[in-house]
């Protein structure tokens, strides 16, 4: 009874951080906005002990920063942060996709080619994101370095709402597109050079778009008013107290 009691609260705890997971990758909780343990429970009809647990798991993710007085708070990464991310990113896929290159599958390759032209199809932001994370990781898993991956999958959590509001204001979605095409085309070929070129090119022209975006405190401002208008949700943001 006691482990069934755990296992039910960690099911719960994890439920819960992929529902809020997903709202903050999708903007509707911008960076800085609060998220209070009392109302998130209210909601879900939970006591706050999983909705703790859950805050816990997406400050570890690097998603939500807590403080202790005040609660807890989207993160709202600095041009450097976003910097550093794209820097360790660079780094860690170059690897993988090195790794990966080396290891694909004909397989492997219809799904990856799937999950592109799905990509090419979409014009809804928020399902180009979650297919563009899948596309990537879905490449890095044939490397067959689950820590590695694990790693990469974080960092790219860490920038995605970021990038899904660059997205959503009409930025990158063609360039990116073209840019997986060459990265397909290199694994298709088997050319683990021309995929380790394709992938670096492409991180270094999202981060230029991504930093130039944040950059421009009107078109944020602008964006994140948006994307925070009332709407029915799962959570209604609440805008970070001073």
């Amino acid at each position: 009874m006691f482990e069934q009691t755990i296992l039910q609260r960690s099911t719960t705890s994890e439920a819960l951080a992929r529902e809020v997971r997903s709202g903050i990758l999708r903007g509707e909780f911008p960076p800085g906005s609060r998220l209070r343990q009392a109302d998130v429970a209210k909601r879900f009809g939970v006591s706050t002990t999983p909705v703790r647990e859950a805050f816990a798991l997406l400050q570890a993710e690097g998603l939500l920063r807590i403080d202790p007085h005040r609660g807890a708070f989207v993160f709202s990464p600095s041009e450097k942060d976003v910097s550093e991310y794209y820097e360790i990113r660079e780094v860690l896929e170059d690897r993988a996709i090195e790794l990966a290159a080396e290891r694909m599958t004909d397989e492997l390759l219809g799904e990856v080619r799937a999950l592109h032209e799905d990509m090419v199809a979409t014009e809804d932001p928020t399902a180009w994101a979650e297919l563009n994370n899948r596309f990537h990781l879905r490449i890095y898993e044939a490397a067959d370095r689950p820590r590695l991956c694990s790693i990469i999958m974080n960092l790219r959590e860490a920038s995605s709402a970021y990038l899904q509001m660059c997205l959503a204001a009409g930025g990158r979605k063609i360039g990116a597109d073209h840019e997986h095409a060459s990265i397909l085309e290199a694994l298709e070929a088997a050319n683990v050079a021309d995929a380790r070129s394709a992938t670096r090119e492409h991180l270094r022209r999202t981060y230029e778009a991504v930093i130039t975006f944040i950059g421009d405190p009107e078109e944020t401002e602008r964006i994140h008013a948006e994307v925070n208008a009332p709407r029915p949700g799962l959570l209604d943001p609440s805008p970070a107290e001073g």
